[in-house]
């Protein structure tokens, strides 16, 4: 059931996809077979935290590879909203800077466009956030074509790779949103290794944190059990290589830079140094992460459509899913077939029965409608109501919001009469 909200921002409803639109499987081919085009970068705003996360999750539901897309045949994904953080740190004249009501520098690809007079037609749309984010990158490149450049080829994992080789036993500064608006998303950290199970991830240690917490909480270590959230509320950080982070030299930032972002290096030395003997502390700290999953919270999940993290697919189960893909799943025959990844029998059946209903057998359509049962339960259907009910009371006045809500409740009823009468 789509969310009320996202239908009164994007002006669709379910309805026209149904008219007008294709099934998820065949978007997602669709999407997949431009994606994995021979180097190409896949560049968004925000993307890599939010778009390139749905992307995966929908090409893994289709039973297409969540990864290939953005590494395999020279192909990698960019992000201009971290490009755009890291103009303000270090090429910030010449530029309008949003801030919010703190006086904080916000990066809202909105709000920066309007404060630039950069064409944003219709905010949430896709084709306009598309086009607004074309000219802020446009913009950008123009300010300083060298350094929009030189972050391009530093987001690529070689050179990232590279760089942490350079400077495992160094600190060094690091732009990302898990510093906040407070602190200009950036800080100065240190490596405390890659993660055991995982060299896809890097723990390190945010430098402006108290170092009081992170001993305090070793020094109690022998009577406590001190689980990975723990570490993290005392200022450990895990770092995903596969999300282009952006790693700047200790000495990229000059004093007057370091004092305009409120940045004490003389402070984070003193830190980097007390910490970078401790060889006990960084031991124990590994170890929490060889005991504790790196997605304690996806692993528990039971719902297959959320079990993405669990485990990438086997070599062999890709060979037997690029031969199903060959045919059109209404055709699939997967009786024959033996996958080492238990998961791909469930994905499958809900790939049939969400795109090709009719392909079913009778005993299939009884245990999907069993499962719509069980997903759209009563209470389920009541908040939603009551969510619909709202939006109408508060947006009484406008005619086609209203009118959207009432298509959308018309459109949510035959939903709920077809899964009760269907089989």
């Amino acid at each position: 059931m789509p969310d009320p909200h996202s239908v009164l921002i994007t002006k669709i409803l379910p309805q026209d996809l149904c008219k007008k639109g294709i099934n998820e499987y065949y978007f997602a081919r669709e999407i997949y077979n431009i994606f994995l085009k021979k180097d190409t970068c896949i560049v968004g705003f925000n993307n890599l935290k939010f778009d390139n996360l749905i992307t995966r999750n929908i090409f893994y539901r289709n039973c297409l590879d969540p990864y290939e897309w953005c590494w395999k045949n020279g192909n990698s994904s960019w992000d201009i909203l971290n490009v755009l953080r890291a103009f303000y740190i270090f090429y910030p004249n010449n530029i309008l800077w949003p801030k919010n009501t703190e006086g904080h520098i916000i990066f809202k690809l909105s709000e920066f466009t309007k404060i630039n007079n950069i064409l944003h037609r219709n905010v949430h749309d896709a084709s306009s956030d598309v086009f607004a984010t074309i000219e802020v990158a446009k913009l950008l490149c123009s300010k300083n074509k060298k350094f929009f450049f030189m972050l391009y080829i530093m987001s690529k994992k070689n050179n990232i790779r590279y760089f942490i080789h350079k400077n495992y036993h160094k600190p060094f500064f690091y732009l990302s949103s898990i510093f906040g608006s407070k602190r200009n998303n950036i800080s100065c950290v240190m490596i405390f290794g890659y993660h055991p199970k995982n060299n896809n991830l890097l723990l390190i240690f945010d430098l402006e944190r108290s170092l009081k917490d992170l001993v305090l909480l070793y020094e109690k270590s022998n009577k406590i059990n001190y689980t990975i959230k723990d570490l993290l509320l005392v200022g450990i950080k895990i770092i995903y290589l596969n999300q282009s982070p952006m790693f700047f030299k200790y000495n990229s930032l000059s004093v007057k830079s370091c004092q305009r972002l409120n940045l004490n290096y003389y402070k984070y030395q003193k830190k980097f140094f007390f910490l970078l003997n401790k060889k006990d502390i960084k031991k124990w700290i590994l170890s929490i992460f060889l005991i504790h999953p790196p997605f304690p919270l996806v692993l528990k999940s039971k719902n297959i459509d959320l079990m993405l993290y669990y485990d990438f697919f086997h070599s062999q189960d890709k060979v037997h899913l690029n031969l199903l893909h060959k045919k059109s799943p209404e055709y699939w025959n997967i009786t024959n077939l033996k996958f080492y990844d238990h998961r791909l029998y469930k994905i499958i059946f809900r790939l049939r029965a969400r795109n090709f209903f009719n392909s079913l057998t009778i005993l299939e359509k009884q245990s999907w409608k069993k499962h719509c049962q069980n997903i759209i339960r009563s209470e389920i259907i009541k908040q939603y109501f009551h969510k619909i009910d709202s939006l109408k009371i508060l947006y009484n006045d406008d005619y086609e919001k209203v009118y959207l809500l009432n298509q959308l409740a018309k459109y949510v009823n035959q939903l709920i009469k077809d899964i009760n009468n269907f089989c």
